[in-house]
């Protein structure tokens, strides 16, 4: 065999041959996205109770083997556990079910800092502050996380992400899930979700497709690019009046949920809205006067439709963002965000509450009210029920924070690392109402991390509605089938 010159002709072509073929498979393995598919994506083709069925064992090992799983706790038998901490609610049978709308803004980067109406900025969210004075207001109310990523699970299942990763990111995003819009689609409701990003953008249309929502209205189904920003989507004003229009011919009752995107990074406003809008200490402030004014816009039109007087309007954020007083920049105030409910037609929802409460806590508030007839699991508590505990719990750079009563308590997953005054005041030492309260929090959050880490591993959160057993939940024993 004749063997071929080794030229650097030679070399160049087969080098060049090489890398053309390698990108093709990587290109064929990726495919042609903004980000690679992951396990979420599965539920493109099907709801969340099937995607291990289609997904192949080698592929979910791939996207998970660089995450990190969760470890069983022990720290208490199930019967205590149960008596600390207990994600079961159960169903409201006393009266009929409210057949009501309901529509959730989650406010791109809104902090409670930049609400006027909580003791904030003035001038940014005049038309927020005005909704505000119509709706029953938690001005202690949390984030659960720091990320967009992690707010859609959070409000719309009720589904903290207590670990490294957030959770439609981890290797528990294919469990079986009990969401808000699921459990209402068994009472007849019709259910989207409206973001005007590009479609598959931060897995917000995936996560959809897990926790039940029919339609996902993203930016290839506004189909109109003139209102594009040239960054992340279509901007605020045109797309919450393609929101009102679109809900308004869904057949009722409803539950409709729209994430708005133009106070995210770069922060930029419609040209014809430049000299309109002021600055502020912060880049964002203008935008967030800009996406006041659209939702200002929305609430313009949708107040003389014929749905408006019978919906159920929750307005909150997704998370707090830069801070100009030094109280924000503190572990909760860098998750303090506006939370309220409006309702048209009922004065339940008028004034303010000071309660404490989070994001996980909004699906199981909307449910009390609606006198949800059966048992559901989530993580969180119904802000209306005043003899439920109210807290927040969150998990930051390996360190877990939970506030309640006037105290918070954060713990590093074997000790209490710090426990301080919620008002910023020292703790007296050797206090015992104090130290009541610090053995009580540390024991709670124990109780909900073993019980976030069993119901993640073991796939149980949520009830074998087949069974109506829920013994899994405290029960190491394989997943629900």
């Amino acid at each position: 065999m004749v063997k071929e010159k080794l030229t650097l002709r030679n070399i160049l072509t087969q080098t060049g041959i090489f890398i053309v073929i390698t990108g093709l498979m990587l290109l064929g393995a990726r495919g042609t996205r903004l980000k690679p598919i992951g396990i979420t994506d599965a539920a493109s083709a099907t709801g969340s109770r099937y995607i291990p069925l289609v997904l192949n064992t080698t592929f979910s090992i791939l996207k998970t083997v660089e995450n990190e799983n969760l470890q069983e706790k022990n720290w208490f038998t199930d019967n205590t556990l149960k008596t600390i901490y207990y994600p079961i609610h159960q169903g409201q049978n006393l009266h009929s079910f409210r057949k009501m709308n309901v529509v959730i803004f989650i406010l791109e980067s809104f902090s409670k800092e930049y609400c006027g109406f909580l003791g904030g900025i003035k001038e940014y969210t005049p038309n927020l502050d005005s909704l505000l004075e119509e709706s029953l207001v938690f001005p202690n109310a949390f984030a659960n996380g720091t990320q967009s990523y992690e707010a859609m699970p959070a409000i719309i299942a009720g589904i903290p992400s207590l670990m490294d990763r957030p959770y439609s990111g981890s290797n528990y995003a294919d469990n079986t899930i009990e969401s808000l819009p699921e459990l209402l689609k068994t009472q007849g409701y019709f259910t989207s979700f409206f973001h005007g990003g590009n479609n598959g953008t931060m897995g917000f249309s995936n996560f959809a497709r897990i926790a039940g929502i029919e339609n996902y209205m993203g930016r290839e189904e506004y189909a109109n690019d003139a209102d594009f920003d040239g960054n992340w989507g279509i901007w605020d004003e045109p797309y919450l009046k393609f929101f009102a229009s679109e809900i308004t011919g869904f057949p009722q009752p409803f539950f409709a949920s729209v994430f708005t995107l133009s106070s995210h990074h770069p922060y930029k406003v419609p040209d014809i809205y430049e000299t309109r809008f002021k600055e502020g200490p912060l880049p964002i402030l203008k935008s967030i006067r800009y996406a006041d004014y659209a939702l200002g816009n929305f609430f313009r039109i949708a107040r003389d439709l014929p749905w408006f007087e019978n919906t159920l309007f929750i307005f909150t954020a997704d998370h707090a963002a830069q801070a100009i007083e030094g109280k924000y920049n503190s572990t909760t105030g860098m998750l303090s965000i506006p939370l309220a409910f409006y309702h048209p037609s009922d004065t339940l929802f008028r004034g303010i509450d000071s309660t404490i409460c989070q994001q996980i806590d909004i699906m199981p508030t909307i449910l009390d009210y609606l006198n949800y007839p059966e048992d559901y699991f989530s993580f969180g508590e119904s802000i209306l029920d005043k003899g439920s505990p109210h807290r927040c719990i969150s998990f930051t750079n390996g360190i877990y924070q939970l506030v309640e009563n006037k105290y918070v308590l954060q713990f590093d997953g074997e000790k209490v690392v710090s426990f301080v005054s919620l008002s910023g005041d020292p703790v007296i030492s050797n206090d015992p109402v104090a130290e009541s309260a610090k053995a009580e929090m540390e024991a709670t959050v124990r109780a909900i991390v073993q019980t976030y880490n069993h119901c993640l591993i073991h796939n149980s959160t949520h009830i074998d509605r087949k069974k109506r057993d829920t013994s899994k939940i405290f029960s190491n024993s394989d997943k629900i089938n």
